[in-house]
């Protein structure tokens, strides 16, 4: 018998590894590549450049990819309400609008092409990649089985995006941030009915979007990264890292705010013996201008993060906005480094107790953290290897690829000789 066909729709290359949103996306896309031959849609919102390791994933699984051009593709609505000069009237005009900016460019031509190459495959399953593109299912014929992955629950993650704003006294700022998670949260409201399984990387996010949306069905599906069966240690107790895809702005807000605020205190308490590297696409001009420090590297896109993990002391994750499971902080324990992280950073990662790495709220709490992991060598290594079992158990990639293949499974066996139409019920919340 021949394999279904299925169709994943993402704003983001998928790839095995880089950017966080393009391993989820690669996470799913393998999974389907498992039960069905796959034709991926990228509708690239969330970046158009394809990775050098998203290309070489997506030939390895020898799927066909359609990139649906969307440079200067925002509708007409979103395109008139950016160029009102008053930043209030702008504002309210978002308000009106009631998508996410990033939803902007499924306009109608676009959704058209969609539809174009969803019908020429003939799916029986579709994944969607995040709130945003929930429109694409429009597209879809009846008795397409869909499934929307939503990674993180958005309304609280703007929510808190929103309130970093506030507190530096950016109102309108963070009004439109609110906006945006508002926007990501209707959505759901008025696509979720069509999806019959959403997707959350955490319990506490699934539960948050049940609270909201009790008629739809929210399934826990963790971030996985790959777990390296070797492990190299070179570090040499004084070097501070971090990775991550520093477009995105909570990333590029902790690590100023690391360097502004925090590497001060550490070094005052180590008499200056401390370097930190920052890896990451897209830095913006504030976070390149840190590298005028002497002791901060601002490494930029990397082609290989091993290396770097093998000569880290510390790994780092200084965020204090934003939602979803923090891949980086997984990826370091992946390579044995342990981590020093904010509360927000780890919300949804269940380490075991004395496992991972230290925690820190205020900026004299991380320095105090990070000075305590960097002096204690055989400390920091243990709760490394904690993390690492702990990992090996619950985030290893080939686990969770089998999970979500057999999540698929069962859906196509439960829609198998069902009709399913956009008013279907996709049942009860967790």
């Amino acid at each position: 018998m021949a394999s279904p066909r299925a169709v994943l729709v993402t704003p983001i290359a998928p790839a095995r590894a880089g950017n966080g949103l393009a391993m989820r996306m690669g996470l799913f896309l393998e999974a389907l590549c498992r039960i069905s031959e796959v034709d991926v849609i990228l509708v690239p919102a969330a970046g158009d450049a394809i990775s050098p390791e998203a290309s070489r994933f997506l030939q390895e699984l020898g799927v066909r990819l359609h990139r649906i051009s969307i440079a200067g593709a925002s509708d007409t609505h979103f395109s008139l309400l950016t160029r009102i000069p008053d930043s209030r009237a702008r504002l309210e005009a978002f308000r009106a609008y009631g998508k996410p900016s990033l939803a902007s460019p499924l306009s109608a031509p676009v959704l058209a092409s969609i539809e174009k190459v969803i019908r020429s495959c003939a799916p029986r399953i579709a994944h969607v990649g995040r709130s945003y593109l929930a429109a694409s299912v429009a597209a879809l014929p009846a008795g397409v089985v869909a499934t929307l992955d939503l990674d993180e629950d958005d309304l609280t993650s703007f929510a808190s995006q929103a309130l970093l704003a506030r507190k530096k006294g950016n109102a309108i700022a963070a009004d439109w941030l609110e906006q945006e998670g508002l926007a990501c949260d209707a959505m759901i409201s008025r696509f979720g009915a069509r999806f019959q399984r959403m997707f959350v990387a955490s319990s506490r996010e699934a539960w948050l979007l049940a609270k909201r949306h009790a008629a739809f069905q929210f399934e826990r599906m963790e971030n996985a990264v790959e777990i390296p069966p070797r492990i190299v240690r070179r570090d040499d107790g004084a070097t501070l890292l971090f990775v991550g895809s520093l477009g995105y702005k909570p990333n590029a807000e902790g690590v100023l705010w690391f360097a502004e605020e925090v590497l001060p205190r550490l070094r005052a308490m180590r008499g200056g013996a401390v370097r930190l590297l920052i890896a990451g696409a897209q830095p913006p001009a504030t976070v390149s201008a840190l590298a005028r420090h002497p002791c901060v590297f601002v490494l930029g896109r990397v082609p290989d993060v091993l290396p770097h993990y093998q000569h880290a002391t510390l790994a780092l994750a200084p965020l204090r906005a934003g939602g979803g499971t923090r891949i980086k902080l997984l990826e370091a324990a992946a390579h044995r480094v342990a981590s020093v992280y904010t509360p927000a950073a780890a919300e949804g990662i269940g380490w075991p107790k004395g496992a991972g790495g230290w925690s820190g709220s205020s900026a004299r709490e991380f320095a105090a953290a990070c000075h305590e992991g960097l002096s204690q060598a055989a400390e920091r290594d243990r709760r490394a290897k904690l993390a690492r079992e702990w990992l090996l158990r619950h985030h290893a990639r080939s686990r969770l690829v089998t999970r979500i293949s057999r999540a698929f499974l069962s859906l196509l066996d439960e829609g198998s000789g069902k009709e399913n139409s956009p008013s279907q019920s996709t049942g009860a919340p967790p």
